[in-house]
C-alpha cells in the first residue's frame, strides 16, 4: 500500500493540468498514489488524465458527474489507501521535495495531524496588493496555536499544500458541503476534534491564481459565505452560551459584525477604536471578538489585551 494518497479534484484544468501533474512525477518521495477526480470536466481535462494515468500507474481516474469539490474530495478520500491524505490541486504546483520533507516532518513529529508548506502565488501579474498581504499572513503562521488563533480570519493553511493523517480525516467525516469555503471548515472541525496544525517554514507549494480558479468564480468562497462560516463557528465555539459580546473594530467592518452578531441574538457592546488605548481595554468586557483585517492592528491588541491580562480564550479574531 502507498503511503501518501493524494487527491486531486480536477475541474476544467486543462490548460494548466500538464505542468501540475508533471511535479507530481518529479517528487523525490515516490511511495505515493495519485486519486484524480473528473469532477464533470467538459473541456478534455479527463481524456488527458487517462493519458497521464496510461503512462505512470500511480494515477487513478474516477470520472464523475459535476458535483462540486467536496464530493470529489470525499469520492477520492473513499479510494484512498495511504495513511497520510495530501492534497495538489490540477493547477497548482508542487516542489519535488515536497512530499520527501512533508513525510519526513510528520515521521519524527507524531503529534502532528495536518502538515502544511509555506508558498508563492504566481504568475507575478495576476497577484495584486491585498493577494501579497494574505501570501505574507499566511507564511507567517507557522505553528498550531498561530494558526488555530487566526483560523477564522483565513484559511490558516492553505489546502493544497496540505498532508493528514486519514485516521482524523475519517474520524471527523471528511469534508463538508455547506456553501461555504471547504478547507477552512475542515480546519476549524480538525482542531475542535483536538488535531495539531504545523507548517514547514520553507516553500514547497506554488499556488496558481487565474479568472478561471475556484476562488474567483465559485460562489461559496464570497465575504457572506465566509461569514456565514465565521458566524457557526463561533455559535459553536467561542461564543457559545454568551449573551453579550464586545465588538472592537472601525467603520463598515465594525458596523459588519454589529449587524451579524446582533442578528443571531447577541448584545453587543462596540468599542469603535483602531488602536488599543488604556480607556479601550477599560471598557470591555468578554468575550470579546476583534475586527481587523490587518495583521499589525490585530498584534497591536493582542499585545495590549495580553498586557490587561485578559484570556486570550476569551478573545476571537476575524476578519
Amino acid at each position: 500500500m502507498p503511503t501518501i494518497s493524494v487527491l486531486l479534484p480536477v475541474r476544467d484544468a486543462g490548460a494548466w493540468l500538464a505542468p501540475s501533474l508533471a511535479s507530481l512525477r518529479r517528487q523525490t518521495f515516490a511511495d505515493f498514489e495519485v486519486i484524480a477526480i473528473d469532477d464533470g470536466s467538459t473541456d478534455g481535462s479527463g481524456d488527458a488524465l487517462e493519458r497521464a494515468a496510461a503512462r505512470d500507474r500511480r494515477l487513478r481516474v474516477v470520472h464523475t458527474t459535476a458535483r462540486g469539490l467536496p464530493a470529489a474530495l470525499n469520492t477520492a478520500l473513499g479510494l484512498a489507501r495511504g495513511r497520510l491524505i495530501a492534497r495538489h490541486d490540477a493547477d497548482d504546483l508542487s516542489h519535488r521535495r515536497r512530499f520527501e520533507l512533508q513525510h519526513a516532518h510528520l515521521e519524527t513529529h507524531p503529534r502532528t495531524t495536518a502538515l502544511g508548506t509555506r508558498l508563492r502565488l504566481f504568475p507575478a501579474g495576476a497577484i495584486g496588493p491585498g493577494m501579497r498581504r494574505w501570501e505574507a499572513w499566511h507564511n507567517a503562521l507557522l505553528d498550531h496555536d498561530a494558526m488555530a488563533r487566526d483560523a477564522l480570519i483565513d484559511s490558516p493553511l492553505a489546502h493544497g499544500t496540505a498532508v493528514v493523517s486519514r485516521a482524523a480525516l475519517e474520524r471527523i467525516g471528511g469534508w463538508r458541503e455547506r456553501g461555504w469555503p471547504e478547507d477552512v471548515d475542515l480546519w476549524l472541525r480538525l482542531i475542535g476534534d483536538g488535531a495539531r496544525l504545523a507548517k514547514l517554514p520553507v516553500t514547497l507549494y506554488a499556488w496558481r491564481r487565474h479568472r478561471g480558479s475556484a476562488t474567483h468564480r465559485d460562489p461559496r468562497y464570497t465575504r457572506d459565505r465566509y461569514d456565514a462560516l465565521r458566524v457557526d463557528a463561533l455559535e459553536r465555539g467561542p461564543l457559545r452560551g454568551a449573551r453579550s459580546v464586545t465588538v472592537v473594530g472601525v467603520g463598515a467592518s465594525l458596523a459588519r459584525w454589529q449587524g451579524l452578531l446582533s442578528g443571531r441574538g447577541w448584545r453587543t457592546e462596540p468599542v469603535a477604536a483602531g488602536r488599543p488605548s488604556p480607556a479601550a481595554v477599560r471598557r470591555m468586557t468578554t468575550p470579546v471578538v476583534l475586527v481587523f483585517g490587518a495583521p499589525p492592528a490585530r498584534e497591536r491588541w493582542r499585545q495590549a489585551l495580553a498586557t490587561a491580562g485578559v484570556d486570550e480564550r476569551q478573545v476571537v479574531y476575524v476578519a
